[in-house]
């Protein structure tokens, strides 16, 4: 039987995949909170924010210039609203990088 892969992502039992699940967990979670606690920002500058790789510890973002300087100031609120969304402490730090 096949399951889609939102029930995956969900799923507590993820085998030999569960880097990769927790990559694209942690990048929808940071999508959410993107959302949630710059809803100020104009939706173009949400949508130029990537979200560029998670290693395990550390969630890599590239986004504008200015962008970056303005996510560098909300990230503490950032890293806990993405591991609120997890529901653990997943994410440690978020690094910017202008792209």
């Amino acid at each position: 039987m096949f399951k889609s892969v939102g029930t995956l992502l969900n799923s507590p039992q993820l085998g030999t995949r569960k880097r990769t699940f927790l990559a694209l967990q942690v990048r929808a979670a940071a999508r959410k909170a993107l959302a949630s606690l710059c809803s100020d920002l104009d939706p173009q500058i949400i949508e130029s924010v990537r979200i560029a790789s998670f290693d395990g510890r550390t969630l890599k973002v590239t986004a504008p210039s200015l962008v970056c300087a303005e996510l560098q100031m909300r990230s503490d609120g950032l890293t806990k609203e993405i591991n609120s969304v997890l529901g653990q402490k997943v994410v440690e730090k978020i690094r910017f990088r202008v792209g």
